[in-house]
């Protein structure tokens, strides 16, 4: 017994500290992305694996440059030498050349060992006769998202250009991807730029026509018989081009295309990895399940679709978008929560004091002159307020802009210098997503609140559609805005005045009439401008509302007493409200001059 106990430990330590043999077979050593991808991704999933150790072995075809049977025979014969008494306990092949040789010369070379092969397409998969003992897991390549992608993202295009180089596996997908646009035909003309020198490819597609983008498959060797990898061609085609890049591998991503359904070799590198591990744990290859085909993710550059004025409202939802200017929500949070806290705070601890000193002259004065301060004092507040929106909302720009560009050097650092874990860049990517989708559209809230820019930079007309639009976007009201003669000269005051009135209004309409429709006109004329903002909703009485000092009401009135402007207000109820603005433009200038000679604020921006 104790005998057999010894010869049980000894089997058991043997057997624990068995070194696995691993063989990667590789199309060429030159350094493609695409490869050094799958190489680490592999080599990550091989060794977060069980405890058993490992000895990897890679080998490099180079059948590129050497695709005669001689030269294949003489690598067979070196290879069988070279492993002879080490043969391996499983092989890995990436890519369909790789796997070619390994299949023609199995059974010479390693009779009986399991196969494994990666970066290999289903068509190309199903093309071949595996045998026993071989296995993986296809990756798709369909050429036909990408496509979708593009047409969508330019609805009006009418021609597309596919570029592919003259070698044998770009002759293979040139081929494929006229299969695969066969039935677009009706819908684009197809321009195939396949086999040309690649100074010749440069100088097409930078003349392309209008209404055109580029389809780029890619470019192992030019017309003149000259080798490349087709990540390096496409920066330089996408540099040269005059029309947008599109393609299918996210080894092109950061070289100047658009976007398109990407193939990533990180993803097959890991399903290699996660076969080869369970056929080195004991699994018989025939009983091992596998997924059909991966998923390619769609995925588009941010900053080329502002290269080519490409709108985020064309994307589909499910899409990746990367490289967008990152917000600073998250960063700053507390910040702009304490700038606004201290705003809120200042203006009740102004409102007090003047209700407060409103109150002392209304009991020294009378009633009617108490009325009249109240006015001045809340005509100086809402000034005031402005004043105070306007300086905040520049310091929060000027600072955290700066900072903004340290986070965007941060990112760039990250896509340089990624987590070897395919699967811990694509977390750390979609939590950043995340977080910048939120704080974007919270910053742009906040900002907006502040201090309406938009009507400095793009003028009264703009900023009130745009304001028209976002409301009826996000609610279900139907806002119909015209505009007729408005002056681009209209001063400051009067232009922000009538962009707080319909912005108060159409919060109003929002919130209480229930009304489904509502109309926003601007009108000018020599002397002076109107706004005028109706809706179909239930209605309120005004004077009920008048008496109740509802502070929007109220604060429409104060606002047009500065600029000289007065206001009518219709009602019916049932039936809708009807608000008439009408601000003489030579009074507006007037009072602007006399609050100046007064040492009062004459506009706030």
């Amino acid at each position: 017994m104790l005998a057999a106990l010894l010869v049980l430990v000894s089997s058991s330590v043997a057997t624990a500290g068995e070194i696995k043999r691993v063989l990667v077979v590789y199309p060429t050593s030159d350094g493609q992305p695409g490869i050094l991808r799958f190489q680490e991704s592999l080599r990550l999933g091989l060794m977060n694996g069980p405890t058993a150790r490992f000895e990897i072995f890679n080998e490099y075809l180079d059948s590129a440059r050497f695709p005669d049977e001689r030269y294949q025979n003489h690598l067979a014969d070196f290879l069988r030498t070279k492993y002879l008494g080490r043969e391996p306990d499983v092989i890995i092949t990436a890519l369909a050349p790789s796997l070619d040789f390994v299949l023609k010369y199995r059974d010479n070379l390693f009779p009986g060992i399991p196969v494994v092969f990666g970066a290999l397409d289903k068509h190309e998969a199903e093309a071949r006769n595996l045998g026993k003992g071989v296995l993986g897991v296809p990756m798709t390549v369909d050429l036909e998202p990408t496509l979708d992608l593009a047409l969508r993202l330019h609805p009006d295009a009418r021609r597309a250009v596919v570029v592919s180089g003259k070698s044998r596996t770009d002759a293979y997908w040139t081929e494929e991807a006229r299969r695969a646009f066969h039935r677009y035909e009706t819908k684009l003309d197809f321009i195939y730029l396949t086999g040309l020198p690649l100074n010749d490819l440069l100088r097409e597609v930078a003349n392309l026509p209008d209404r055109t983008f580029v389809y780029y498959l890619h470019v192992f060797e030019d017309g003149l018989g000259n080798a490349y990898i087709p990540a390096d061609v496409v920066r330089r085609v996408s540099a040269a081009a005059n029309a947008p890049v599109y393609g299918h591998y996210s080894t092109y991503l950061g070289g100047g295309i658009v976007g398109g359904c990407f193939v990533r070799f990180e993803t097959e590198g890991a399903n290699a990895a996660d076969i080869a591990l369970r056929v080195l744990a004991g699994q018989e290859p025939e009983k091992i399940r596998l997924s059909e085909t991966t998923k390619n993710p769609t995925v588009v550059d941010w900053s080329q679709m502002n290269r080519w004025g490409i709108g985020e409202e064309r994307l589909p939802r499910d899409i990746i978008i990367l490289n967008r200017p990152p917000s600073f929500w998250d960063l700053y949070k507390w910040q702009v929560i304490g700038a606004t806290s201290v705003c809120v705070a200042e203006g009740l601890l102004m409102a007090v004091l003047l209700l407060e000193r409103a109150n002392r002259r209304r009991a020294k004065k009378g009633l009617l002159e108490g009325q009249l301060e109240l006015r001045r004092l809340t005509g100086r507040l809402l000034l005031a307020q402005e004043t105070e929106r306007r300086r905040i909302a520049l310091e929060l720009h000027d600072d955290l802009n700066q900072r903004l560009a340290l986070l965007a050097v941060d990112l760039d650092l990250l896509g340089q210098n990624p987590p070897t874990s395919g699967a811990l860049l694509g977390e750390r990517m979609h939590e950043l997503s995340g977080r910048v989708k939120q704080l974007s559209s919270e910053v742009h809230e906040l900002s907006h609140q502040l201090h309406p820019t938009k009507v400095e930079q793009l003028g009264l007309v703009v900023a009130v559609r745009g304001l028209c639009g976002e409301l009826s976007h996000s609610h279900d009201l139907n806002i119909d805005f015209t505009a007729e003669q408005v002056a681009s000269t209209i001063s400051a005051d009067t232009a922000l005045c009538l962009y707080r009135i319909t912005q108060e209004a159409l919060r109003n309409v929002i919130r209480h009439s229930g009304a489904r429709h509502a109309r926003v006109e601007l009108r000018g004329s020599p002397n002076a401008i109107s706004l005028l903002i109706s809706d179909d909703g239930c209605g309120f009485d005004t004077e009920s509302a008048d008496g109740k000092g509802g502070l929007g009401l109220v604060s429409m009135r104060e606002r047009l007493r500065l600029v000289g402007g007065d206001i009518t207000i219709l009602s019916r109820t049932p039936g809708g409200v009807q608000i008439d603005v009408r601000i003489p433009i030579d009074t507006s200038t007037i009072n602007r001059r006399e609050d100046a000679s007064h040492g009062q604020p004459t506009g706030v921006s």
